[in-house]
């Protein structure tokens, strides 16, 4: 058996420079310049390759990286790709935006006596916020049970009345004339797409002066719209006295007349007569500032269109 010779101890020891050996194979190639500093990017290495860009040329290009270091932007303004002096002018550029400049800041003036004076009346000359008003309108159920009554027999399906009611207030809430008591000129909505950057839709673009509404109408039968004593309870009615408030010598509220005073206000906006409407209509009513009147008006009735003449719509 041959014996194979032991390798000094001197060779073993001797370890290969890794940097010296890259930088011989990347000085050999022929796209590496001898007067670079630093090794190439492989990103540029690609590029110059990508270009035919021969070793003797990269020396012509100007670099403008950190250190004399070539960058592709060097490249493609040699090849004539971008304008020569971009990367200089984005150097320039991003070295000018690296420190905050507060040099432009001033102090602010406080406001002078005519200007205050003038300002609080601005404040004052505010108009004060509108007092509520009720909105009310009859509405005839007939046509959606009556469409209850059909889907029930032929296809053996039945949508309840509230989801008929939800689908039609949603549909009626749609465009609606632009609130009059906010003092804002765009809603929250359109203010938040227009952060978004989404573009506004198309009714919205046709109609500026229009917005979505969010009004829940309050349903009450005709009679007990007329005389409020109908839909009120008996503790409503008449609420026996504490015998707390007997021994302190506190009178008890009275709810039956508060009640009764708040209904007939409502009632003096709209009148209606009971006798010329069928058990199917219900007085449909809702709360708008005085400002507001139009707009209220134009939900109910859009509300009356949708339940009286097309409930078909709301079942899919």
């Amino acid at each position: 058996m041959a014996l194979v010779p032991r390798m000094p101890c001197w060779i073993s020891r001797c370890r290969l420079n890794p940097y010296k050996s890259t930088r011989h194979l990347q000085t050999s190639s022929g796209t590496q310049s001898h007067d670079l500093p630093y090794p190439l990017f492989p990103s540029v290495s690609q590029l110059l390759h990508e270009k035919g860009i021969s070793g003797a040329d990269v020396s012509k290009i100007p670099a403008s990286g950190p250190k004399g270091r070539l960058l592709k932007g060097d490249v493609l303004a040699f090849t004539g790709a971008i304008p020569r002096d971009y990367s200089s002018n984005l150097s320039a550029q991003i070295s000018q935006l690296a420190h905050l400049d507060l040099s432009n800041i001033k102090v602010k003036q406080t406001p002078t006596e005519p200007q205050a004076k003038s300002a609080a009346a601005a404040v004052t000359a505010l108009p004060p916020s509108s007092t509520p008003a009720q909105v009310s309108l009859p509405i005839s159920l007939s046509s959606v049970l009556s469409l209850q009554e059909r889907l029930q027999k032929t296809l053996g399906i039945t949508i309840p009345l509230s989801t008929f009611l939800a689908r039609a207030t949603d549909v009626a809430n749609e465009v609606l004339p632009a609130s009059k008591s906010t003092s804002h000129t765009q809603s929250s909505d359109a203010l938040f797409d227009e952060i978004l950057g989404i573009s506004p839709t198309k009714t919205t673009a046709m109609n500026p002066c229009t917005s979505r509404g969010n009004y829940v109408p309050e349903i009450i039968a005709p009679e007990e719209y007329m005389d409020p004593t109908l839909s009120a309870s008996p503790r409503e009615v008449y609420q026996e006295p504490d015998i707390i408030d007997i021994l302190s010598g506190k009178s008890p509220p009275s709810t039956s007349t508060s009640t009764s005073s708040t209904r007939s206000g409502e009632s003096e906006s709209t009148s209606f007569d009971s006798t010329d409407l069928d058990l199917a209509t219900n007085i449909f009513s809702i709360q708008v500032p005085s400002a507001d009147r139009l707009r209220g008006e134009t939900f109910l009735e859009r509300l009356r269109d949708v339940l009286e003449d097309e409930p078909e719509s709301l079942v899919f």
